[in-house]
């Protein structure tokens, strides 16, 4: 993992002064840009551990599908849209996972719950993570039935909570209380770090720049991971420069469609990263792609499929 930033504190202060004499911001942004940079109020730890994690990226085109597996546990986190469903449930019983601990639903927008109903009726779940606001569409609805009908569990997360997975362990991040809004369904995203060993991922579905700046705030350097799937599939309106020194990520991973209309992702991200030298993998190029941690070091596969 590269070297966290130092001076932190005094760049902040150095940029608030420059912004201040300029007439660009005013006393209260001054405070704003400092306490960014102030000791996290929250940490986390690393695990112990015992035997590989495989996180999968799986090719689900304009949409987001990870499948994490470890020690037996399994977890996936989104579904791809309408379109997926049934490519996600074979991808799972090809690979033998017929169970999952968790289901995260990071927000209802179809092409990150789209395949859930189909993996809800054939895959047994046991707990569904997701926030706290509904989406009023077919797709939203049909999810919500089939929760009720199989009778699984529901959890509207805190930031801080901790869930084990095996011998990993992941944390809430986002999004904070004031920021769940049902009209802004991706500032309300569930975002988590997931932490193997010494080897740890951030994932935070289509959290934008305001939620990643209240992560900033509260976790600060514990953030920093080995790999950042980035928000909103590459998009210009997350991956903001405060949040990407403060995951400081080797690798960088973008889920997104080729040719997509959205233009995923944007090149003013791509520039970022590379400026920043992070290594970046995307599904749009390289189909469905495989992380694999024995705790210290992280291996990866290609589909080959692109």
């Amino acid at each position: 993992m590269k070297s966290g930033k130092k001076g932190k504190n005094v760049a902040a202060l150095v940029i608030a002064a420059v912004l201040a004499a300029a007439g660009y911001v005013n006393y209260d942004d001054i405070i704003d840009i400092l306490e960014l940079g102030e000791s996290p109020t929250q940490g986390i730890a690393e695990t112990v551990a015992t035997g590989d994690m495989r996180t999968t990226f799986l090719d689900v085109g304009q949409g987001d599908c990870t499948i994490i597996r470890t020690e037996g546990r399994n977890m996936v986190i989104d579904t791809g849209n309408n379109d997926q469903g049934d490519y996600v449930v074979n991808y799972l019983k090809e690979n033998g996972i017929t169970d999952l601990d968790y289901l995260i639903l990071t927000h209802p927008d179809a092409d990150h719950i789209g395949g859930a109903d189909n993996v809800l009726e054939n895959i047994d779940v046991e707990t569904v993570i997701m926030p706290d606001v509904a989406n009023d569409t077919m797709t939203y609805k049909e999810v919500i039935e089939d929760i009720d009908r199989y009778q699984v569990e529901v959890v509207y997360p805190n930031v801080g909570d901790i869930f084990t997975l095996g011998d990993a362990e992941f944390t809430i991040l986002c999004p904070e209380e004031e920021l769940v809004d049902q009209s802004d369904l991706n500032g309300s995203s569930v975002g988590i770090k997931l932490v193997h060993g010494k080897n740890s991922f951030v994932m935070c579905g289509d959290a934008e720049e305001k939620s990643e700046l209240a992560m900033v705030k509260r976790f600060g350097s514990d953030l920093e991971c080995d790999v950042l799937k980035c928000g909103h599939h590459g998009s210009s309106t997350a991956t903001c420069d405060e949040f990407l020194k403060a995951t400081n990520p080797t690798w960088a991973l973008i889920s997104c469609g080729q040719d997509n209309q959205y233009g995923h992702p944007h090149l003013e991200v791509l520039e970022k990263l590379r400026n920043d030298d992070v290594q970046v993998y995307r599904t749009d190029e390289m189909g469905t792609i495989i992380a694999v941690s024995d705790g210290e070091n992280i291996r990866w596969e290609f589909s080959g499929e692109k």
